[in-house]
């Protein structure tokens, strides 16, 4: 037993002799690897391997959240040092006890030979995205590849001890035709094995080559097909406003719209923590509550908020398995595939704009759902399904629930994107919606 999990254990008795109850910590173990490069060449690799407690606990209805990075702390003191700050707080409004009751989960599922050697492999791939980039017209890349594998374990005072590994390739790549004509691309799988950084590499170098000779893009309403990186961004965004705790919060543009339409019956996006290929592979939550695959938006309805234990109990209805140690998020969000083929899509777009990717993405008003976002990496005009100028300066600039209306297609194969600006592997379509608002930048 490592020593961070001996002082977990110590902890846990600590906090129960004082008077602590529905105690859960969860005990964190890291290898990460991140691979910079830029100007084609690779920088200095990051090696790094850390451990890190994160706990939860209840004492006379009140419920305290922390954290603990120093491995050697003093079980003792520091139960007394919570203890402390926990008297001091107000009872919460609705207090949940933990379970503990048996249930079944799916198998931990290791991590593969392959994936197990990220300090060794990793560098040789970036060096081999740089040079297959390079074969082209691209002149110049730069991007990230990051590794991780994490190993999990959570105990509980109710008796629960379970463990789970997860693991994360992630590459986000950019490619320069020259200083102002980019393309971008990512992906992120559980496996070195499953990232197809020749697919990355392609997208990203096609997009570059023909963001040439830009104009400045016209305000106005279009017609728009997205691209996997931006509807990923987007859907990212509408699947997090599903939580109950943004809903319970006011932060959210689904509040008062369970089980009504709120986007296009073309849109149906799910959540599977049992996909063995997604890095959210994922055996129980942080309330040791199991996961499942669930629908949270069908053919445009919205059937679920998120929920953990507390949240339920105050919506009056049962956790969803979702539980984070502080709020309710989903592990992934897929986007369920249409019938259109890449090309065909275009076809359905007269005259309107084929968008790349977008950068901060921020809401005016988050409960009615007023938001705008930078366009990035390729704005290009569309006519008669062919893509014909290279556009700059543009925002997306819409409001919520009309974006999710206004879907009218999606394609028959998605991608796995995960990258800065889509912070929870999205597995993402093209897509094309009707008569969307777009603002100049400046």
């Amino acid at each position: 037993m490592s020593e961070i999990d001996k002082k977990a254990e110590e902890l846990l008795l600590a906090l129960q002799k004082k008077g602590a109850e529905d105690i859960i910590i969860k005990i964190s173990k890291t290898e990460d690897v991140l691979i910079r490069y830029a100007n084609n060449e690779v920088t200095i690799p990051i090696y790094n391997e850390e451990s890190h407690i994160e706990l939860r606990f209840g004492y006379r209805n009140v419920v305290l959240l922390s954290s603990i990075n120093n491995v050697l702390f003093d079980a003792e003191k520091t139960s007394e040092e919570l203890i402390k700050i926990a008297s001091q707080l107000k009872e919460q409004e609705v207090y949940v006890k933990i379970p503990s009751t048996k249930y079944n989960y799916v198998p931990i599922l290791d991590v593969d030979e392959e994936t197990k050697r990220i300090s060794e492999l990793l560098p040789g791939i970036a060096e081999n995205v740089i040079n297959e980039s390079l074969k082209g017209r691209i002149k110049k890349v730069a991007g990230t590849l990051e590794g991780k594998i994490e190993k999990i374990r959570v105990i509980t005072s109710t008796g629960y001890d379970l463990q789970d590994i997860r693991s994360l390739i992630m590459l986000n790549h950019r490619c320069f035709s020259n200083s102002t004509s980019t393309g971008q691309w990512a992906y992120c799988s559980r496996s070195v094995k499953d990232l197809d950084y020749n697919l990355v590499v392609e997208k990203a170098a096609q997009i570059a080559e023909i963001n040439v000779n830009q104009k400045k893009i016209e305000p106005g309403n279009y017609d728009v097909i997205f691209s996997p990186m931006i509807f990923a961004s987007l859907m990212e965004h509408a699947a997090s406003a599903t939580s109950a705790y943004s809903v319970e919060l006011g932060l959210s543009f689904f509040i008062g719209k369970l089980n009504t339409k709120v986007a296009s019956n073309k849109l149906t996006l799910y959540e599977d923590p049992h996909d063995p290929k997604s890095p959210a592979y994922s055996r129980f939550d942080d309330e040791c509550i199991p996961t499942r695959k669930k629908e949270i938006i069908k053919d445009g309805i919205l059937v679920t908020y998120l929920h953990n234990l507390r949240t339920a109990k105050k919506f009056g209805t049962e956790t969803t398995g979702n539980a984070g140690i502080v709020f309710p998020t989903p592990f992934n969000v897929h986007v369920k595939e249409g019938d259109y083929k890449e090309g065909e899509i275009f076809k359905e777009v007269k005259k309107g704009l084929f968008l790349l990717n977008n950068w901060y993405l921020r809401f005016q008003n988050y409960v009615t759902g007023d938001f705008s976002t930078i366009l990035r990496d390729g704005i290009f005009l569309i006519e008669n399904g062919e893509i014909k100028q290279a556009l700059y300066g543009g925002r997306l600039s819409e409001n919520y629930l009309n974006l999710l209306n206004s879907i009218e297609g999606l394609t028959n194969i998605k991608y796995p994107i995960k990258w800065w600006e889509v912070n929870i592997p999205t597995y993402s379509t093209y897509a094309l919606a009707r008569n969307l608002r777009i603002t100049t930048a400046e």
